[in-house]
């Protein structure tokens, strides 16, 4: 308890430092840090990650806070109801890309740079310190002018990766989501998953030049907020621009 207290006093002191802008249907994070956590309503070590999850994306705005539901724990006698085959991949995909030790629940990346045991306040704030100290994540911003086009603006980033390609991808993602779990591990609990990942489609590849566009979400599962991320040298590079809107 000790140590969530201290890495949530440390990122309440960032939000009183660093402005963010963020409103209904336009939102602009300045300095980002998007957290990643790969979890499972089938894991008993989950629930203090799931919990440090949402008090860190309550303490800063400029946390963007992602859970993303892996399939792989659904054999132990419980299917986890916000479970998607995307999620598993993509942790494995990070895996490789890390050089982890492996794929396993509860699991955090930060800025697609870090990973480590989504409970570990420690070594989450280590991580947040070195990613601020660097901000080498720069802000996207998005504007959602009516229900079916996003507006989406790039920031200039070639004067520090000349050369570099970058993935463009759109997560769609639910708020936060409290199951009851009546059987398996956590039988009896009740988890509240903080903005559960339901979709994530490319966008197509970026030189890192400042740009303007539109995306059509008319296709995507209904969503309360958006999250668009630009990672180098791949869907799971390192995220060197993000961005956020909440509905």
């Amino acid at each position: 308890m000790k140590k969530i207290t201290a890495i949530s006093s440390f990122l309440g002191l960032l939000a009183s430092l660093y402005a963010s802008n963020t409103y209904a249907q336009q939102s602009t994070t300045q300095n980002p840090l998007v957290l990643e956590l790969f979890t499972s309503q089938s894991c008993s070590s989950c629930p203090p990650a799931d919990r440090l999850l949402g008090e860190l994306a309550q303490d800063n705005p400029n946390i963007i806070a992602l859970s993303c539901n892996v399939t792989y724990w659904n054999h132990l006698h419980w299917k986890d109801t916000l479970s998607k085959e995307f999620c598993s991949d993509r942790q494995r995909s990070y895996v490789r890309k890390l050089n982890a030790r492996g794929a396993y629940t509860p699991q955090i990346v930060i800025n697609g740079s870090h990973e480590m045991v989504g409970s570990s306040a420690r070594k989450i704030n280590n991580a947040l310190k070195t990613e601020i100290k660097s901000a080498t994540v720069k802000p996207i911003g998005l504007n959602l002018d009516n229900s079916n086009t996003l507006e989406i603006t790039l920031p200039n980033l070639q004067g520090l990766e000349r050369g570099s390609d970058y993935t463009l991808l759109l997560l769609a993602h639910n708020s936060d989501h409290r199951q009851k779990i009546p059987s398996g591990e956590n039988t009896g609990r009740a988890v509240t998953y903080t903005n559960p990942v339901e979709k994530i489609v490319s966008l197509g590849t970026w030189d890192g030049a400042p740009r303007a566009f539109t995306a059509d979400i008319s296709s995507l599962p209904d969503a309360t907020g958006y999250v668009v991320l630009a990672q180098k040298d791949g869907a799971t590079g390192k995220i060197r621009a993000a961005g956020k809107l909440v509905k």
